[in-house]
């Protein structure tokens, strides 16, 4: 089944708020008004109340009530805001998919966005943008998402073997002729998505293959062996030694403050519950 047929196979697609995609083009514009994210925001009452939530929320609670979309962007501050809705609608995009562990998946997404984050904002690369990389790691294995959708009983069996150590992206071209990453940057695409995000999910398990380089991309990659390779048992420091010198390199990383970020990432709670009805 070619990539294309996946999409027509799928009947109905997964959908995003506009706007989430709205907020999304925003993320290169620095030039875009707090007022304009504010009125952006409360066009949606649905995501409008699930920031507040969070905003209120213990793990960012800041000591005052927050009940109005221009208080949370006062208080918690313009990316922070922005971060939240988006990730909001992401989580409540995807609701039951067959065989796809929902508060798993979302943790590993939310573990990864906040990672390639946190490696971002350690490079010494200019104009690079946070919060995108922020939104690249958590789109990072949407696109399986997808193919749960069109292929769950192979996708299972991938699962079970990716579980036991079995390389997916390998398993995914073998049986379909691509792989989540493709999957996940032609949906990108389909959501009119900007082309920096699209591009890095196609290259997030390749980053040395993109012409141009894509930092995002290699964030990603990062970020995603960092989380598997401490979630299956390794010490965060001996994980973080691992990260591969070809891949951090062009990133032009501050390897101090990174790894001192990274630890106190790694030991704090989750915020999956602020997301997940």
């Amino acid at each position: 089944m070619s990539l294309n047929s996946l999409f027509e196979h799928i009947h109905q697609l997964p959908s995003v708020p506009a706007v989430v995609t709205e907020l999304i083009a925003s993320l290169d514009n620095d030039r875009i008004s707090v007022h304009r994210v504010s009125t952006t925001i409360r066009k949606d009452p649905s995501l409008s109340l699930k920031l507040l939530r969070s905003a209120n929320s213990v793990r960012y609670g800041v000591g005052r009530n927050v009940a109005t979309i221009d208080d949370a962007l006062l208080l918690l501050g313009f990316d922070r805001v922005r971060t939240l809705v988006i990730a909001s609608g992401m989580v409540g995009m995807l609701k039951e998919v067959p065989g796809l562990d929902r508060q798993a998946f979302w943790r590993e997404s939310f573990m990864v966005a906040n990672l390639s984050r946190t490696i971002v904002r350690h490079s010494q690369l200019a104009d690079l943008a946070p919060e995108t990389a922020f939104t690249c790691g958590i789109l990072h294995h949407v696109g399986s998402a997808l193919m749960h959708i069109g292929h769950p009983d192979t996708m299972q069996r991938i699962d079970v073997l990716v579980a036991q150590g079995a390389p997916r992206a390998e398993l995914e071209a073998n049986q379909f002729g691509y792989t989540f990453s493709e999957v996940g940057a032609e949906l990108g695409r389909r959501w009119r998505f900007p082309e920096t995000i699209c591009h890095a999910l196609t290259y997030q398990g390749k980053p040395l293959a993109s012409v141009p380089f894509s930092p995002y991309a290699a964030a990603v990659h990062l970020a995603i062996g960092l989380y598997h390779n401490i979630a299956s048992g390794r010490r965060e420091e001996h994980a973080l030694g691992e990260m591969p010198r070809e891949i951090r390199r062009p990133l032009a990383l501050d390897l101090l403050s990174l790894y001192e970020d990274i630890l106190q990432i790694m030991r704090t709670d989750d915020e999956l519950g602020v997301f997940l009805d």
